[in-house]
């Protein structure tokens, strides 16, 4: 049975950041942060793994208060705010990605769908609607305005959970496309084998990092594949039951420092 790694042996921490780093009102603990810098003062590099896409992370790195490395778009995007440079890991398969939509809204004519290109967000107005998010749409229907760099879908069935539009979509999707969702009333689909994960693998793969010497955190199932990657995953005492089921270890929530208290205990503060 492998135990909790120790800070020598570290090089790399990984979180989440919606649900798992951030406490209450939406902002990083100053305990947190506290525990952040000292992870920077030994050297080892921090990195923020999130769902949300560049436009949404330009904050981040001044909310951790050290430098930090941003995974974009479930790992499908790699982006710096301090230069703006979007890089683009993975896209979907523009044909596949049209035929999927197109079968969801045969089976189910009543979702609302979404898109992320690059940089490029396009949503119908059913799926703002679902979403319960601001904006004036007249967009019926996104699949005519899919280009070859679209990298994630969003799927909203009304009056379902996320979980529950998994079990229902996930007949249809055939190979086409990688289901998760990160506990919004939505599910993202993204590049076939493409996840948190391999945008990590390929970040250590550059650093010459072993996923034995990664530390990761997370909330919800879109983090999943990405603890069970690391040579230490940890959930927060608020994740779904499949990301506690995928951890090597349960922590305290979000609002209770949870992140922090472990890499205290780590470091020995």
């Amino acid at each position: 049975m492998i135990s909790r790694p120790d800070i020598k042996d570290v090089n790399l921490v990984v979180s989440d950041f919606d649900g798992t780093l951030l406490g209450s009102e939406r902002e990083i603990s100053s305990r947190t942060r506290g525990v952040l810098n000292q992870l920077q003062e030994l050297g080892i590099e921090f990195v923020v793994a999130t769902g949300r896409p560049p436009r949404y992370c330009d904050s981040i790195e001044e909310q951790t208060g050290i430098p930090t490395t941003l995974l974009c778009a479930n790992g499908a995007v790699e982006y710096d705010p301090t230069s703006g440079t979007v890089n683009q890991l993975a896209t979907l398969d523009l044909d596949n990605a049209r035929d999927l939509l197109i079968d969801i809204r045969h089976t189910f004519p009543e979702a609302g769908f979404c898109a992320e290109m690059g940089s490029e967000f396009v949503a119908e107005n059913k799926w703002l609607e679902l979403a319960s998010r601001p904006g004036d749409s007249d967009i019926v229907d996104v699949v005519p305005l899919l280009n070859e760099r679209v990298h994630k879908l969003l799927i909203n069935l009304p009056d379902k959970s996320a979980d529950d539009t998994l079990t229902l979509i996930n007949p249809l999707l055939k190979g086409r496309a990688n289901a998760m969702h990160a506990g919004l009333p939505f599910v993202e689909l993204m590049p076939p084998g493409v996840d948190k994960a391999f945008g990590l693998r390929r970040l250590c793969d550059e650093r010459q990092i072993s996923a034995t010497e990664v530390v990761a955190f997370g909330d919800m199932p879109n983090d999943d594949a990405m603890l069970q990657f690391a040579g230490w995953g940890v959930a927060v005492a608020n994740a779904h039951q499949s990301t506690q089921e995928a951890a090597n270890e349960i922590t305290d929530s979000n609002l209770d420092d949870g992140v922090a208290k472990v890499l205290e205990r780590m470091i020995g503060a």
